[in-house]
């Protein structure tokens, strides 16, 4: 996963407050839009990833710029982000608890507006769906899954494919992966998620392939964009992804 570079002056965090995430602390930035906010985007990154990497700023500039507040979580148990837990430690449990935590903030935080939209990146799109089908009591109204993992086991079937090497090497990495992520998965509840939703992948993703994430689409009650971003891998940059963030956001206003 990418490193976290610092976003645009125009987007860098109006504050920051610090949660009990799932390691110890766990930092949170706030980007509010101008003007009277139309609603709030939760935005979570991937594993390993941070709220400010490169392939999140365009999300979060989709955001601010509908005039939605952004909370951004630094997810714990990343080695690219200053919140508490190492990169070995990581389970897709803990991810989805600290996305909860944080959906939990939001209820209290009321920072006004009608809607309410899940986003997230690869883990944290896996996480975002299984929460919005949970019906947790933020009461999201729209959700955005990027590069989404539709499975912990789809993950393990692709190392398994690239050969005993590649699942020794997951196995070093990620101690509890192969035990823990099985039990995972978003294409089981995405039936669920009722609220306007969108898909968006990279046509290069070898993480999350375009079948994947045209299964998890089909599997969501209410697909309202679903979009495969040429010339784009896992973690997409370029303008067409930029777009496609913007459409993303739209239809689900649009929709909701």
């Amino acid at each position: 996963m990418q490193t976290g570079a610092a976003p645009p002056d125009d987007l860098r965090p109006a504050e920051e407050v610090t949660l009990a995430g799932s390691a110890g602390p766990m930092r949170v930035h706030l980007h509010r839009p101008g003007g009277t906010p139309r609603g709030t985007a939760i935005i979570a990154h991937g594993r390993n990833g941070a709220a400010d990497a490169p392939h999140m700023v365009p999300l979060i500039a989709a955001a601010v710029a509908r005039g939605l507040t952004v909370i951004a979580p630094d997810l714990c148990h990343s080695a690219h982000n200053l919140s508490a837990g190492t990169a070995e430690t990581f389970t897709m449990a803990d991810h989805y608890a600290d996305l909860a935590t944080v959906a939990d903030y939001a209820v209290d935080a009321a920072p006004g507006g009608a809607a309410r939209i899940l986003v997230g990146h690869s883990m944290g799109g896996y996480a975002v769906v299984r929460l919005a089908a949970d019906g947790h009591r933020w009461g999201p109204t729209g959700v955005v899954a990027v590069s989404p993992v539709i499975s912990g086991a789809a993950l393990i079937a692709a190392r398994e494919a690239q050969g005993p090497e590649a699942v020794a090497m997951l196995r070093r990495e990620l101690p509890r992966a192969l035990d823990e992520w099985p039990a995972h998965d978003a294409l089981a509840v995405a039936g669920a998620v009722r609220v306007p939703s969108a898909v968006i992948v990279g046509v290069d993703d070898t993480v999350t392939p375009p079948a994947h994430a045209a299964a998890l689409a089909a599997a969501l009650g209410r697909c309202v964009w679903h979009d495969v971003v040429m010339g784009e891998h896992h973690c997409p940059l370029g303008p067409g992804y930029a777009a496609s963030t913007g459409t993303a956001f739209d239809r689900i206003l649009e929709a909701g």
